[in-house]
Parts: structure tokens; C-alpha cells; sequence
């Protein structure tokens, strides 16, 4: 095996969760990065912050910022100016 084929890369994206108050957004990033589900409703003030590593084929580290954004806050009380990587969005709703 060649040294190019034994190098291990590192990654970092950021998953930025958005949506209304008490939609599911911290139950999905607690079943996401905790592998757990809790049962009792919490309001998220501001922002909760998880990380999930995993390793993908190729010697790929990925370390997944799943940032958590309360929905009452989302009106225009909270301005982040650190999500400068690579991000991925979701916004959840009920409807």
C-alpha cells in the first residue's frame, strides 16, 4: 500500500437546523449525533450545538456540526456569522 492510499482526510460541514418552536429540530439532532430520542419537550433558547463523526469509504473523517436554532428565536433575534463552511440546511415544519 502507498502512502497516498493510507492517508486519512479530514472533512468538516455544518448542518444548520431551522424551523418553527417545537417542531422536532432537536429531536432530530439528538437522533442524529446521540443515537437517543427523548420523550419531554424542551425549548431550545438560542442554540444547541451537537457533533457526529463518521467515516466514510476512502479514509474520509467527516465531523458533522448539526447546529440546532430555536424557532422563537429565528425572527431576527439570533445573526450567525460563523457559518462559513460547507453547510447543509433543513427547515422543518409542521403543517
Amino acid at each position: 500500500m502507498s502512502d497516498s492510499e493510507e492517508e486519512v482526510q479530514e472533512r468538516q460541514l455544518k448542518i444548520v437546523l431551522l424551523g418553527d418552536g417545537a417542531s422536532g429540530k432537536t429531536s432530530l439532532a439528538i437522533r442524529f449525533a446521540q443515537e437517543a430520542f427523548g420523550k419531554q419537550y424542551k425549548q431550545t433558547i438560542g442554540l444547541d450545538f451537537f457533533l457526529k463523526r463518521i467515516t466514510l469509504p476512502g479514509n474520509l473523517n467527516v465531523t458533522l456540526q448539526v447546529w440546532d436554532i430555536g424557532g422563537q428565536t429565528i425572527g431576527g433575534k439570533i445573526k450567525i456569522k460563523t457559518l462559513h463552511l460547507q453547510i447543509i440546511t433543513i427547515y422543518l415544519s409542521i403543517c
